[in-house]
């Protein structure tokens, strides 16, 4: 299938869900399999990124006319947003969550570096991903700290939870996590997606740990959260400058 060549079926206006479409049935978290789970918090991302986008794009808009269509975009965006972030149980606790966020760090970031043909983008996803890997391991000590689970009964071995660089060495002057943009015009197509998917993948993580970090009780784990949220920033800003910022 090329994405490129689908054409929708129907107008946007006969897609709008009725109520009950909306509210789907959650995974059960002991049974779901992990790429479940992390294919979720992916789409969940994509969807926030592209509804957050869509507003930054109609408040720097001059035509009302496009401002509508927008608008009507964002609201199916905002529909399947709720459709997908909703198949989260309400009985997976933070950590639980937090190492499906890490688990699809990891593996997209490996899995995309391993098909991208711009060397330089590689390097940049070869760089965090040894970050990747170490707040996975961080959290599944944490977990198994706090709730006495082991993180690889989650994951179930599907991913080696092992350190990468020492979160130490993460915390980075500003200017440092600012890229080279790619050309979306003279490279591959692959590039420029897998920058896309990159960017709204830990942006997603990054709001994750801004909105619920301060939910972990007071200690360690909490201090944890604050500790790689402060790197995911930084993670969004080393993928966000891989975009072309000449796309229109």
């Amino acid at each position: 299938m090329n994405p490129f060549e689908q054409k929708p079926k129907k107008s946007l206006m006969d897609m709008v869900p009725n109520w009950k479409q909306l509210a789907v049935k959650p995974y059960d978290k002991l049974e779901a399999d992990p790429y479940t789970k992390a294919r979720i918090i992916l789409m969940n991302g994509i969807e926030v990124e592209a509804a957050m986008f869509g507003h930054n794009f109609n408040r720097h808009c001059e035509n009302n006319d496009l401002r509508r269509d927008l608008a009507l975009c964002r609201r199916m965006e905002q529909e399947q947003q709720k459709r997908i972030n909703w198949m989260s149980p309400s009985n997976e606790s933070t950590l639980e969550l937090t190492i499906g966020y890490e688990q699809l760090a990891v593996d997209l970031t490996a899995w995309l570096a391993m098909h991208e043909p711009d060397e330089y983008a590689k390097s940049c996803m070869d760089f965090a991903l040894l970050e990747d890997f170490d707040h996975l391991y961080r959290y599944a000590d944490q977990l198994k700290f706090d709730e006495d689970i082991p993180a690889h009964k989650l994951v179930r071995d599907t991913i080696e939870i092992t350190p990468g660089r020492p979160t130490i060495a993460h915390h980075r002057h500003p200017f440092d996590s600012v890229r080279m943009p790619r050309n979306s015009k003279t490279g591959d197509i692959r590039t420029t997606l897998g920058a896309l998917i990159l960017t709204a993948g830990e942006q997603q993580t990054m709001n994750f740990y801004m909105n619920l970090g301060n939910t972990v009780p007071e200690g360690p784990g909490r201090d944890l959260y604050q500790e790689i949220g402060m790197v995911e920033e930084q993670h969004v800003t080393h993928y966000g400058s891989l975009i072309d910022p000449s796309m229109s």
